[in-house]
């Protein structure tokens, strides 16, 4: 897969037609995955073209807006799914104020024949576009909003199952399960003194899981770990008035600080909750990870 950025409305000719999938793309959810498997189907090189920041930076003025997959484990999955070309337009001010006739023009210009959008889709100033204006210009292939369980799959949902801690549910959506990728940094030492050594993981604009302990797998230089992460405020001992995340990795002893490293969320154990002593908390992390490992055992055994 070729990756594109485009700044500063320089827009670039692709080499060759493109059918383009368009959207923001966040999660990368099973809804947005039939929008690709329709993009690859037609007698054009497939692509995706999507925004970064993420609208809602400007739309909405949150800044810091987080998200299920920023941009580098979204263009990973892209790239697994196959796609020739990922089209990456940076979204400020000038190109939320763009006409909609400017940026089907753009489009044009980027060598796009066809087009795949979702039902709801809109672009350009004041979101004036919609999918009949593209159908009048492009080879046009709406997809129907995508149902599951009986609920339309949504990145928005998505988020609401994170926020409840329902990462098992969470993964049949996403068609994978949810991960966070960060460096490892400094942390204060204090799991280590108890006997469950920790990684603090700066996990940047990832959007957080309810607070609470979970089974995970972690990353390290492709290799996979078992684990359990547990993300909060340390009730227990230095309370952090922001929100941490935590990986104890079970028999893992080497020095990882400063290393990239993926959680990747396999099932929430309990609630945090702060301890009176540190003979409580030791005893209720030994019997997290004993859940950890069953729970592991158990998912080796349905294979």
């Amino acid at each position: 897969m070729k990756s594109i950025f485009i700044k500063d409305k320089n827009f670039v000719t692709l080499p060759e037609p493109v059918c383009a999938a368009i959207g923001n793309f966040d999660g990368v959810h099973l809804g947005h995955q039939k929008l690709i498997d329709e993009c690859k189907r037609h007698n054009y090189k497939s692509a995706v073209l999507t925004f970064y920041p993420h609208p809602s930076v400007f739309l909405k003025k949150i800044p810091n807006y987080p998200l299920i997959t920023p941009l580098e484990i979204k263009t990973d999955i892209l790239s697994r799914l196959g796609i020739d070309y990922l089209i990456v337009i940076e979204f400020n001010l000038e190109m939320a104020s763009m006409p909609k006739d400017e940026f089907i023009e753009k489009m044009k210009f980027m060598n796009i024949k066809s087009c795949v959008c979702g039902y709801d889709f809109t672009f350009g100033k004041m979101a004036e576009g919609t999918i009949r204006d593209l159908a009048k210009e492009f080879e046009f292939y709406e997809v129907k909003k995508y149902v599951f369980d009986d609920v339309r799959v949504s990145s928005t949902y998505i988020r609401e199952l994170l926020s409840s801690g329902d990462v098992f549910k969470a993964k049949r959506l996403l068609g994978r399960p949810y991960s966070m990728r960060g460096r490892v940094k400094f942390g204060n030492q204090q799991g280590r003194l108890i006997g469950f050594p920790t990684a603090n993981i700066d996990y940047k604009n990832y959007f957080v899981p309810k607070t609470g302990v979970y089974f995970v797998n972690v990353k390290i230089d492709n290799v996979l770990y078992l684990g359990m992460a547990n993300i909060g405020h340390n009730p227990t001992f230095n309370f952090k008035e922001n929100i941490e995340l935590e990986v104890h990795i079970f028999n893992f002893d080497d020095d990882i600080y400063d290393n990239q490293v993926e959680v990747i969320f396999i099932n929430r154990i309990r609630d945090e909750k702060r301890f009176n002593n540190k003979d409580e908390l030791i005893n209720q992390l030994k019997k997290d990870r004993s859940e950890c490992l069953n729970y592991a055992g158990d998912l080796y055994l349905t294979k």
